[in-house]
């Protein structure tokens, strides 16, 4: 009789112990690979809002000033600088300010509270609204602000009373502003405002859970709603925005307001070695550093709450100690976290040609560059920038 053969019962044991650690193994391994997965997913996501940041931030940076004097290119409102011991300059805001170079109208008869054009308004135009006044060939020019919408097709524009200071200055009085009707009329210009800025947003509308940073850019404009109040978003995740100012020598400096009589504006013709052309008034901006701190899209899941919980140090700085600049690194910034999520710090450099500027510039303008004499001082009829200033 043939005798039956099978599994003891530790081999039945062994075979199942293998068996669940190789299952066991094969999970961690998975696990692992997932969260490893999302982890890259998130720093990845991190690292496309800081470059898609940079991108805007330092394509309009570049403009900064443009038809404008250099005073006038940036702006510093009460709250954008934070005091840090030992920092030079940190902030979670950047203001500055160009002239838009596609919108151009001309003006017919002009008061301190309202202007005629000459012309039907190309565009829609908001309460709020900068513009800049320019005499033929640049003889005088002045600044108003908007006092309500114009749409387009209008043929007047109502102005802010005049208080003596940028961009309600109103003033008018020369005789050259009083050419008007189109042909060798008074320019009428639009003053674009780049207000960069961090909020936090609650996305999910529970208190209790923590809000998510934003990047967005305001307009300038006099919002009425208060949820649009910051602007537009322009990058989700982005944590800390750090803003250095340098000197035509490369030396950092903490700018002033451009009216400050401690340090007064250089004009066009300030000589080169004037005192003026290296004091702290925001005319001698010739570069701006951009320090940005990033934080994944998605909190990682293998660190515990204490971790990770701090925005880090954007880097060192030279500091005087002993007759030395001596590098120092710069303490991380004292704001309360959201915990768990991985950041990236980032630093760029942006040179502001426009503050150079000896002149203030007279476009001349045209859709059709081919036309004979559009970009040689002859007015076009189109009213398009052909030369770009």
């Amino acid at each position: 009789m043939r005798r039956q053969r099978g599994f003891t019962l530790i081999e039945l044991m062994v075979g199942s112990a293998v068996t669940f650690l190789t299952v066991l193994a094969v999970s961690a391994a998975f696990l692992g690979y997932t969260q490893s997965f999302y982890t890259q997913a998130g720093i990845r996501g991190g690292q496309a809002s800081l470059r898609q940041t940079h991108l805007m931030a330092v394509r309009n940076l570049r403009m900064a000033g443009y038809g404008m004097e250099p005073p006038l290119a940036f702006d510093f409102p009460d709250n954008w600088s934070r005091e840090s011991p030992g920092a030079i300059n940190r902030s979670d805001r950047l203001v500055f300010r160009m002239r838009n170079p596609s919108f151009n109208t001309f003006a017919s008869t002009l008061t301190s509270t309202s202007i005629t054009l000459s012309k039907a308004l190309p565009e829609l135009l908001r309460k709020g609204q900068i513009i800049q006044v320019v005499c033929p060939g640049a003889l005088a020019w002045s600044y108003a602000q908007l006092s309500s919408d114009a749409a387009k097709g209008d043929m007047s524009l109502q102005l802010e009373p005049p208080n003596g200071r940028f961009p309600r200055l109103n003033d008018f009085s020369g005789t050259c502003f009083g050419v008007g009707a189109g042909g060798l009329g008074v320019n009428v210009f639009k003053i674009d405002v780049y207000d960069y800025s961090i909020q936090l947003v609650d996305e999910d509308a529970n208190p209790a859970t923590p809000d998510r940073p934003y990047l967005f850019r305001r307009h300038g404009l006099a919002e009425v709603n208060p949820l649009t109040a910051y602007g537009e978003p322009v990058a989700e995740d982005i944590e800390a925005l750090r803003v250095s100012f340098l000197r035509g020598d490369g030396s950092f400096f903490i700018p002033t307001k451009y009216d400050d009589p401690a340090h007064p504006a250089p004009g066009y013709d300030t000589l080169l070695d004037d005192p003026k052309r290296s004091n702290d008034n925001p005319a001698n901006i010739r570069a701006v550093v951009i320090g940005l701190v990033a934080r994944s899209t998605t909190r990682d899941a293998g660190v515990s709450n204490q971790s990770m919980n701090q925005i880090p140090s954007f880097g060192s700085k030279l500091m005087l100690s002993g007759g030395k600049l001596t590098p120092v690194a710069e303490d991380p910034i004292p704001k309360p976290l959201d915990y768990g999520f991985r950041r990236i710090v980032s630093e760029m450099s942006v040179h502001v040609r426009n503050m150079r500027s000896s002149e203030m510039p007279v476009p001349v303008y045209t859709l059709d560059a081919t036309t004979p004499g559009a970009c040689k001082g002859t007015l076009p009829k189109d009213d398009f920038n052909c030369a770009g200033g």
